[in-house]
C-alpha cells in the first residue's frame, strides 16, 4: 500500500499512521502525515464550498418554512383569549342590590351637606363600603366590554371616595 502523501512515493510498512481516529487516509511516517494535512484545510475548503452554499440554501429554506408553519399551528390550536364567563344564578339581583344602595348612598351623602363633620365622615366610609362592594358584585357579574367599563368608573369613584376620606375625616 501506498503513503497517501501526494509527495511521497513510499509504502507503508508494518506501522501506518493516520490523522483521527476516523481518518481512512494511511501515510508512512508522522512527517508524511503533518505535512500533507497542513495543506489540506485549503484543499477542503475548495471542495466543499458548493456542499456548504446548498446546505445554508436548504436550511435557510427549512426555517423559512418550518417558523411560520410553527406559528399558524400555534395561533390555530391556542383557546380564545378570554372565553365568557357563566352567568351565576343571582347575578341580576346582586348588579340591582347594589345599584340600590350605591344610589341611595349618594343621596344620604348629598342630603348632609351641613351636618356635623364626623357624621360626614361615617357616611363617607358607608358609601366607601358599598362602592366596593358594588365593584365586587360587577367584577363577579359582568363579562366583556361593559365589565372593563364599569369596573374603569368603579376604580376611579373609589379613588376619589378614599381621597375625600383623607381630606375630611383624618
Amino acid at each position: 500500500m501506498k503513503c497517501s502523501n501526494p509527495d511521497c512515493n513510499r509504502g507503508i510498512g508494518l506501522a501506518a499512521y493516520q490523522r483521527g481516529w476516523f481518518s481512512k487516509q494511511r501515510y508512512c511516517s508522522q512527517h508524511c502525515r503533518d505535512a500533507f494535512v497542513a495543506d489540506a484545510p485549503n484543499l477542503q475548503q475548495k471542495r466543499k464550498s458548493p456542499l456548504r452554499k446548498r446546505f445554508v440554501v436548504a436550511f435557510v429554506a427549512f426555517v423559512g418554512l418550518l417558523v411560520p408553519a410553527t406559528f399558524t399551528m400555534a395561533v390555530l390550536a391556542a383557546p380564545p383569549a378570554r372565553p365568557e364567563a357563566p352567568h351565576l344564578p343571582g347575578c341580576d339581583r346582586n348588579l340591582t342590590d347594589a345599584s340600590a344602595s350605591v344610589a341611595a348612598m349618594q343621596v344620604r351623602i348629598k342630603s348632609l351637606s351641613g351636618v356635623d363633620r364626623s357624621e360626614t365622615c361615617t357616611a363617607t366610609r358607608l358609601y366607601f363600603l358599598e362602592m366596593v362592594k358594588a365593584r365586587a358584585v360587577t367584577a363577579l357579574c359582568k363579562s366583556g366590554a361593559e365589565r372593563e367599563r364599569d369596573l374603569g368608573r368603579f376604580d376611579a369613584d373609589v379613588a376619589h371616595i378614599n381621597d375625600a376620606i383623607a381630606a375630611l375625616c383624618l
